[in-house]
């Protein structure tokens, strides 16, 4: 088998990035790289301060904010993902938080974020065997990956997935919100001016609509003992 540096996972929401990136991580023994985590910490630490609408607007505070805050912050890198430490704490649970989710598309948008995170997550994957899972990491981050592939699945498959996740935290949620919801992300994901998500170049499209997570697997470690 053929020894590959950065494997990369992107796709669009619900596609199964997450749960095939964690696999294939402890399956080659790779440390696993979530940038939606990271892209979550960033509005987390935004939505912390009482001037999120400035450094919104402003682009050289909100490089300096960044700047300041990752002075803080601590990231380790397992197969079984990407674990944040803000002042000595595990932030986990916090970036999944409604107030982070109604905001974090929008701060992810914004270019300053984008090149910070880049070139934050580039020098994290250095000297490293690493499986990095997020919207541009092949065709951005890591336009070098050894292999890239891209995961996708119909609205309606991925709907379906993200509201059986959504019913075990809100029970009054609703199916036909959440399939508006994954259409409007992936338009925003699509034509933002900055990082859009896109097929990489040289990619392997593999649709996970009607294949059970193993299966999926299975065909990435088809790819890399070609």
């Amino acid at each position: 088998m053929r020894i590959f540096k950065i494997i990369t996972i992107d796709g669009p929401a619900s596609s199964g990035k997450t749960t095939i990136s964690r696999l294939l991580a402890k399956k080659l023994n790779y440390l696993l790289l979530e940038s939606g985590s990271l892209y979550r910490l960033v509005t987390y630490l935004l939505l912390s301060t009482s001037d999120l609408k400035n450094y919104l607007k402003d682009s050289q505070k909100l490089l300096k904010f960044l700047e300041d805050m990752f002075k803080e912050i601590e990231i380790k890198l397992l197969s079984e993902g990407t674990f944040i430490y803000w002042k000595e704490r595990l932030i986990k649970e916090e970036l999944r938080s409604k107030d982070v989710e109604n905001v974090v598309s929008k701060v992810a948008a914004l270019k300053e974020v984008r090149d910070f995170l880049t070139n934050f997550m580039r020098k994290l994957a250095e000297n490293k065997s690493i499986v990095a899972e997020g919207r541009d990491m092949g065709s951005v981050v890591f336009p070098y990956a050894d292999l890239k592939i891209f995961l996708t699945a119909s609205d309606e498959v991925r709907a379906r997935r993200r509201f059986k996740e959504k019913l075990n935290k809100e029970s009054n949620c609703k199916y036909e919100e959440v399939l508006e919801n994954i259409k409007f992300r992936d338009e925003l994901d699509s034509k933002r001016a900055v990082a859009p998500l896109t097929v990489p170049d040289s990619a392997y499209v593999i649709d996970t609509s009607y294949l059970t997570p193993e299966q999926v697997l299975n065909e990435i470690l088809k790819l890399i003992e070609k």
